[in-house]
């Protein structure tokens, strides 16, 4: 009798074992598969934040590219030519002193050299000839022409002080059309109205053009007599 039960302990016995080794080897494939998940789980983690690095570089790199656009666009526009009166600051104050001498007028001859200075969009030069008239230009970065240029005068009452800026506005005429003959230098001024008899330089206003060139006076009580010439295709 003691035997049937002793061959039922070691049948369990066994069955145990098996049972154990079946589920046990489950626990493992379950481990593993865990480990396999958890490897799948994280791998998508890990490809996000890796994709979420790309982007914000490739954002960055966007960011640099705008920026060196922006640069680039404002470096262009301080490089664009709004006008030119089609030659250099030396050329203007070489035919400028031609002229003067012409006129046997050393006093208002411009120096040996224009001191031109470097702006953000426009290089500019001035001189004074005298102490109440200056000479005022400014330069094209693009090509180093003089864009334009100005004479800025107020007359101290005497008559030799009104004839030099007179003259000033002729020699800028004549300088920047230097093929111009001296007696048409009358014409202009009187196409702008200082000839006229009474006239008000304190409130005078007026432009012309000539050979491609704007010319214009404008007067005012505080700064006196304001004469320019500019490229008349310049808005």
């Amino acid at each position: 009798m003691k035997k049937p039960i002793q061959k039922k302990w070691w049948f369990w016995l066994i069955v145990v074992i098996i049972v154990g080794g079946i589920f046990g080897n489950k626990d493992e494939e379950k481990t593993e598969k865990e480990a396999v998940a958890a490897t799948e789980v994280s791998a998508p983690a890990e490809t996000k934040s890796e994709t979420v690095i790309a982007e914000k570089s490739a954002t960055k790199s966007e960011e640099v590219k705008v920026a060196k656009e922006n640069v680039k666009k404002q470096e262009d526009k301080n490089l664009e030519i709004p006008g030119t009166l089609g030659m250099t600051p030396k050329e203007f104050r070489k035919s400028f002193n031609k002229r003067a001498d012409e006129l046997n007028n050393s006093k208002l001859k411009i120096g040996k050299k224009l001191n031109i200075e470097t702006g953000p969009a426009q290089d500019v030069f001035q001189y004074m000839t005298t102490d109440y008239i200056g000479i005022a230009g400014s330069v094209n970065k693009a090509d180093g022409s003089l864009r334009d240029v100005m004479m800025i005068g107020q007359g101290n009452g005497t008559l030799s002080s009104g004839t030099d800026l007179v003259l000033t506005i002729g020699l800028v005429i004549l300088a920047t059309n230097p093929d111009l003959p001296s007696k048409a230098v009358g014409n202009v001024l009187d196409d702008l109205g200082i000839l006229n008899e009474g006239v008000d330089w304190t409130t005078v206003n007026e432009s012309t053009e000539l050979n491609g060139i704007r010319y214009r006076i404008t007067g005012s009580d505080a700064i006196g007599i304001m004469f320019s010439a500019s490229d008349a295709k310049e808005k």
